[in-house]
């Protein structure tokens, strides 16, 4: 009895779902917490500091920054200890979304953008109709 070889079709369709696999696993995937932090890991709160900067910018009417309350270790407390623990990792896929969503807009990071970048971003995103309103569905 001798074994089969498969056809070109079957090994490109093998590598285009392993890609596809590797690829939707990789954003699934959620990185492990950040040192002295409860929930989130050191590129979520990246994420956190960068929407911080556009939402309370220096300056701003209220007076405080982002940095001024510590915006990246409060929302990890705010998720640590005040949050149903089954809505830990939606939140951490929201922020997942915000920083490989603009790829497709910019060719960038979330935080690799420029803080007007990311204002306008944000402004886009927030208006009725917009496609990444409702993430892209």
């Amino acid at each position: 009895m001798s074994a089969s070889r498969p056809t070109r079709r079957q090994v490109l369709s093998i590598g285009a779902l392993s890609g596809v696999g590797f690829a939707v696993g990789g954003f699934l995937w959620l990185p492990e917490t950040a040192d002295g932090r409860q929930v989130l890991s050191a590129g979520e709160l990246s994420v956190v500091a960068a929407l911080g900067e556009v939402l309370f910018p220096e300056n701003n009417a209220i007076g405080l920054t982002w940095k001024d309350v510590d915006l990246e270790f409060e929302v990890d407390k705010l998720l640590g200890q005040t949050l149903e623990p089954k809505l830990v990792p939606p939140f951490r896929y929201l922020l997942r979304f915000v920083q490989y969503g603009t790829i497709a807009q910019t060719g960038k990071r979330f935080t690799a953008c420029s803080v007007e970048k990311r204002a306008a971003l944000l402004e886009s995103w927030g208006r009725p109709g917009s496609k990444y309103r409702n993430g892209g569905i």
